[in-house]
C-alpha cells in the first residue's frame, strides 16, 4: 500500500523552503554538491562550522534532497534511522539542523570520489557523523580509502560513465581473457542506466570457462559527439597500472581547510586493483 504523505506544518513548510533556498544560492544548476548537515546545539570541536556535522552526502539535485532529509525527519514518529531521530529532535526544539555546501562539481564521478574524502576529512576532526555506509562512519587507513572510492565509482551509469570517459576492463581470473569495453557498448546491451555495478554482477562469470571475472576502471574513448575523454587529473584520478584511481591523503587533510573552492584531495600513488 502506498504510503500516505506526512501532514507538515505551514510554518514548518516556510522553514524548510528558506533553507532550500538559502543553500541554492551556492549551488550552479545542473551541477552536483557535496553537503553537511549540521547540529548547532552541540559546538563544532574545531570551530569550523555552526555546529557539529551529523551527516554529509552528495547529491545531483540538493533542492529535494535536503526537502527529502526534512520531510522524513519531520513525520511523528521520525523515519527509521539515528540521523532522523536527531534531526526530528532539533526541529521539535525549534532549532532547525544546518545545511552547508561542501564542494560543487560538474559530474557525479568527481561528486563520489570526493564523497569519501569529505567524510574522512569531518570524522579526523571529530565530526558526530551518523552515515551508516563504511567510508562514511569510520575512518579508514588511505589504502582503504582509496578501494571505497574506486568501488564507490561503480555506482555510475554507463551513460555517465561514458560521458566522463570511463570504461571496464573485465579479467576473466583464470586467465582466458582480459577485454576493455566502452560504456557505450555496454549501453547497448543494458541500456544507459544501468550502472557498473549492475554490468558487474551480470558479467560475473567468464562466458568462455564459467570462472569468476574480475573488473577495474580504465579510460575509454568517450562516444557521445562534440565531448573529449579527459585527463586524470580532471576526475581526480592517476593513471598506474592500467587504470585510472583516485588520489588522496587523508591523514594529511587538516579540518581547517575545509572550504568549498578548494580542491579535495592532495596527492599520492596507488596501484591497480580488480574488485
Amino acid at each position: 500500500m502506498r504510503r500516505k504523505p506526512p501532514f507538515i506544518s505551514e510554518s514548518l513548510r516556510a522553514q524548510f523552503k528558506a533553507i532550500v533556498v538559502d543553500v541554492m544560492a551556492l549551488v550552479p544548476k545542473g551541477s552536483h554538491a557535496n553537503y553537511v548537515i549540521i547540529d548547532p546545539t552541540v559546538p563544532d570541536p574545531e570551530g569550523v562550522f555552526p555546529g557539529v556535522p551529523i551527516y554529509t552526502g552528495q547529491s545531483a539535485d540538493i533542492a529535494q534532497r535536503i526537502l527529502a532529509h526534512l520531510r522524513h525527519a519531520a513525520v511523528v514518529p521520525p523515519d527509521r534511522g539515528q540521523l532522523y531521530a536527531r534531526m526530528a529532535a532539533l526541529i521539535h526544539a525549534g532549532s532547525m539542523p544546518i545545511f552547508r555546501i561542501l564542494q560543487v562539481h560538474r559530474t557525479r564521478a568527481q561528486c563520489l570520489v570526493a564523497e569519501t574524502t569529505w567524510a574522512q576529512r569531518l570524522l579526523r576532526s571529530k565530526a558526530q557523523l551518523l552515515n551508516t555506509s563504511p567510508d562514511q562512519s569510520r575512518i579508514l587507513t588511505r589504502s582503504s580509502v582509496r578501494r571505497m572510492q574506486r568501488v564507490g565509482l561503480f555506482a555510475l551509469t554507463l551513460d555517465e560513465a561514458d560521458r566522463v570517459g570511463l570504461g571496464l576492463q573485465v579479467r576473466c581470473r583464470g586467465g582466458c581473457q582480459s577485454i576493455t569495453v566502452q560504456p557505450s557498448s555496454l549501453a547497448r546491451r543494458f541500456g544507459e542506466r544501468m550502472t557498473f555495478r549492475g554490468v558487474r554482477q551480470r558479467l560475473k562469470r567468464c562466458h568462455a570457462c564459467g570462472d569468476a571475472n574480475g573488473f577495474r576502471l580504465q579510460p575509454a574513448a568517450v562516444s557521445k559527439t562534440g565531448w573529449k575523454a579527459p585527463e586524470g587529473s580532471t576526475l581526480g584520478l592517476r593513471y598506474r597500472d592500467g587504470g585510472w584511481f583516485y588520489r588522496a591523503e587523508p591523514d594529511d587533510l587538516a579540518h581547517h581547510e575545509l572550504a568549498a573552492n578548494k580542491q579535495c584531495a592532495s596527492h599520492s600513488e596507488d596501484h591497480g586493483e580488480y574488485v
